[in-house]
């Protein structure tokens, strides 16, 4: 089987991220009994997932990243796209971690992703410095 490498061949990359996430989802919620959302939210993943596939063969900053052909300027904007993605999360974790704590006494699985959060900075933080 030959694997394409071109415009055409990363565009069935960015649909398929999208359905592997979207069917691992819709398994779990299938096991845990919940039918309806388990297909609704296979459905909904298919739909992203050709929008995905349809969006990434334009023109554009976002087409090209969905693409993986994107130049300096934007993969510029991804990474700090990104960078401010992780702080919105990390902000909810700890936001999260605080009501949690109110509630019930511990942060529960906020606080865990406050852990993943901190360690995964500091690791990150180090390894590229030393690259760098």
């Amino acid at each position: 089987m030959r694997m394409t490498t071109g415009r055409q061949g990363r565009r069935v990359v960015s649909a398929g991220v999208l359905l592997l996430g979207g069917s691992a989802l819709a398994i779990a919620v299938w096991v845990s009994g919940d039918h309806g959302f388990a297909v609704g939210a296979a459905v909904a993943y298919l739909v992203l997932a050709g929008i995905a596939y349809r969006w990434a063969g334009g023109s554009g900053d976002v087409a090209a990243v969905l693409r993986m052909g994107s130049d300096e300027r934007q993969r510029g904007l991804d990474r700090d796209a990104t960078a401010i993605t992780a702080v919105a999360m990390s902000v909810t974790a700890i936001v999260g971690a605080l009501v949690q704590v109110v509630r019930t006494g511990n942060t529960g699985a906020y606080g865990v992703m406050c852990v993943v959060s901190a360690v995964s900075y500091a690791v990150s933080f180090f390894i590229l410095r030393r690259r760098r």
